[in-house]
């Protein structure tokens, strides 16, 4: 045996029996101490590629799984904190060392800590843990970012580079799952039908194979996956067209159009009548003038179709708390499609051309009252009330036009050179 083989057995002998003995380790000096972290070090390193190795190579057809490294990483982190907070701040040559250590140790806890969340997903994902999974996934991307350029010197490549496939192939997985879950829960029916139907299900039991998740998937547990994977807006994107494209613009055009709601335990309905074009009511809806009733229906209609959103698309979720974000962009982004829309088919009509019109302006009234409820429901914030601005603006602009009118009027007249001015006074014939 070599004498640098001798030297390894010793440290390495030495390391376990601090490692079963805390005491003996404290006890020891700084030096010593360094030592023994060094060679644990090297240990925990070796744990933790043989359970990559063992658990994410997809040639392998055994898996031998091992000890779990992240239990032995621990152990040493714990003996590291020790040594950090006895050592000499004077003895920089310990110090220099300590930190090598330090790096090294930190780059070995982000593999284990990586490896310990990618053997758990598939699990998750088959027992319908969904938030779980995508909390794991949230983190391994994080870690992995975390690996600088300095901790890969450290650590094998082909390790780091094996986790990173890994982790694209689970977050792909998830995403799958996420897509078949939100399919499930927002189903919107139209084929050939005269109605037009969305079903939302408040939770789903079992996968896309029919398979039964271990614990069923609630909404609540979709927005948080979305969330946490930065996927939401997407799904928001495609709920957004089809509540306008399919909800409110058929019933801005024609609010008699029949809305109707259901409720069991485990979904909600709403439909309503497709909206056909005919001689009567094609354009734009404004010929014969925007009525009261006809801003009061839309209010109503719109209103149910919010609430419905509110109270079954996110049911039993608290936006205040948790998913204010994903329900805030859905608003959003509903509100700056149709605020248009009812700025062009309800607002500009409502403008009075002349006196006589003045009276029309409280056909106004139910849009502002619409736009209070989206306020109410939080589906926009305060700083986006347009139609209480537009309303603003119409309306200071017709009362320019007529002051403009009048002045124009006065200065006419008082340009008029007419004969028949009767001077009255002064000496008689």
């Amino acid at each position: 045996m070599s004498r640098n083989s001798r030297r390894y057995r010793r440290e390495a002998e030495a390391a376990a029996a601090a490692a079963n003995d805390p005491a003996d380790f404290e006890k020891r000096s700084s030096e010593e101490q360094l030592t023994i972290l060094e060679a644990l070090i090297e240990e925990a390193r070796t744990l933790t590629y043989e359970a990559i190795n063992s658990h994410h190579r997809d040639f392998l057809s055994i898996r031998l799984h091992g000890q779990d490294p992240l239990d032995e990483v621990a152990t040493v982190n714990d003996k590291y904190g020790l040594v950090q907070s006895t050592i000499d701040p004077s003895a920089h040559k310990s110090i220099e060392r300590l930190d090598a250590v330090g790096r090294a140790l930190r780059a070995i806890v982000r593999l284990a800590k990586i490896h310990a969340n990618l053997k758990d997903i598939d699990d998750q994902i088959l027992h319908g843990d969904v938030a779980v999974a995508a909390s794991s996934i949230a983190e391994i991307g994080e870690l992995l970012s975390e690996l600088e350029d300095d901790s890969l010197l450290l650590v094998d490549a082909q390790a780091v580079d094996l986790l990173q496939m890994q982790y694209l192939k689970k977050r792909s997985a998830l995403k799958a799952e996420l897509d078949y879950l939100m399919a499930e829960m927002y189903q919107i029916n139209d084929a050939g039908s005269s109605v037009v139907e969305m079903v939302v299900s408040y939770c789903v039991m079992s996968n896309y194979d029919d398979v039964p998740y271990e614990n069923p998937v609630m909404l609540g547990d979709l927005f948080f996956a979305l969330t946490n994977l930065d996927l939401y807006r997407d799904k928001m994107d495609v709920l957004a067209d089809a509540l306008i494209h399919r909800w409110f613009i058929p019933l801005l055009r024609n609010p008699n159009e029949s809305l109707a709601v259901s409720k069991v335990k485990l979904f909600a309905t709403i439909n309503i009548g497709a909206y056909t074009a005919s001689a009567s009511n094609r354009g734009n809806g404004n010929e014969a003038g925007v009525t009261l009733s006809h801003c009061a229906l839309v209010r109503d209609k719109w209103s149910t179709v919010l609430d419905f959103i509110r109270d079954e698309m996110f049911h039993d979720v608290s936006i205040d708390e948790d998913h204010t974000v994903v329900y805030e962009y859905l608003g959003s982004k509903l509100w700056t499609t149709l605020c248009p829309l009812l700025h062009e088919s309800l607002l500009v009509p409502l403008v009075p051309a002349d006196i006589d019109d003045i009276g029309d302006t409280q056909h106004m009234v139910p849009l502002l009252e619409l736009e209070e409820r989206w306020l109410e429901l939080g589906l926009i914030a305060a700083d986006q009330l347009s139609i209480k601005d537009s309303i603003r603006a119409l309306l200071q602009t017709y009362v320019s036009k007529r002051r403009r009118d009048l002045l124009t009027t006065v200065a006419s007249i008082l340009a008029t050179d007419d004969a028949n001015t009767v001077v009255v006074g002064g000496d008689g014939p």
